[in-house]
């Protein structure tokens, strides 16, 4: 599943890849005790696809852009093995103005950046014992035009309505289009902050059918409609 949706785009006359790489060594899979990887995950909900959808390639990213004549879409992949996530310590990341913040960021744990490219947006898993299924968060600047500014997390932070297995779908649905989680967050994407990442995502729901006839992309116009 993760390697079909990268040869689609690297076998694809339609892409221009500009970096790419498949770790050839694979982590361990991580089973369902994961407190045995790290005290802190200990009575973490493996609910929503933790385990049956987690990568297990050392590295696995691309970016990419469509090429003429089709209408302008770039996107990028880079997703870190469940387990290199796992065993990421609790130091804070970013700069907490409160308590409140302090330990959110101890409890985020990355499982996804932007390293082809350099956009700098990051996506989290928020690890909470006893509390479902974890919370995926989206950081990127642009959040900071998002609907609740005054809220207690980090203003560049957006809570995603997905669940690690939906969020992997997605995300290769999407081949990491710029700005396709913002489909699955609150967010008013009709302010002028997004213009650019509209017209991506524009774009590529006007391209991706046809390139991916196998993929229903639906649910992700349905989405967009909304948010404008």
């Amino acid at each position: 599943m993760h390697l079909d949706s990268l040869e689609e785009i690297q076998q694809s006359p339609h892409f221009e890849v500009f970096s790419a790489g498949v770790g050839e060594r694979l982590r361990p899979a991580i089973g369902d005790d994961l407190g045995e990887y790290r005290p802190e995950w200990e009575n973490v909900s493996m609910a929503g696809g933790l385990v049956s959808h987690q990568l297990r390639f050392s590295e696995f990213f691309i970016a990419w852009q469509t090429t003429g004549p089709l209408l302008r879409v770039h996107g990028e992949i880079d997703v870190f093995p469940l387990l290199d996530v796992v065993e990421q310590g609790d130091v804070p990341m970013g700069y907490p103005t409160t308590e409140f913040q302090r330990r959110f960021y101890s409890q985020s744990r990355c499982i996804a950046g932007s390293r082809g490219t350099g956009s700098g947006h990051l996506t989290h898993l928020r690890v909470q014992p006893d509390a479902g299924p974890v919370e995926i968060w989206f950081d990127d600047q642009h959040a900071a035009t998002g609907p609740s500014p005054s809220h207690p997390y980090p203003v560049t932070y957006t809570k995603l309505d997905l669940t690690y297995g939906e969020y992997m779908d997605a995300l290769l649905a999407t081949k990491g289009a710029r700005g396709w989680e913002f489909l699955f967050a609150e967010m008013e994407l009709g302010k002028p902050g997004f213009h650019d990442i509209v017209t991506n995502l524009r774009n590529m729901l006007e391209v991706f059918p046809r390139l991916f006839p196998g993929c229903d992309y639906t649910p992700f116009q349905e989405r967009l409609a909304a948010r404008l």
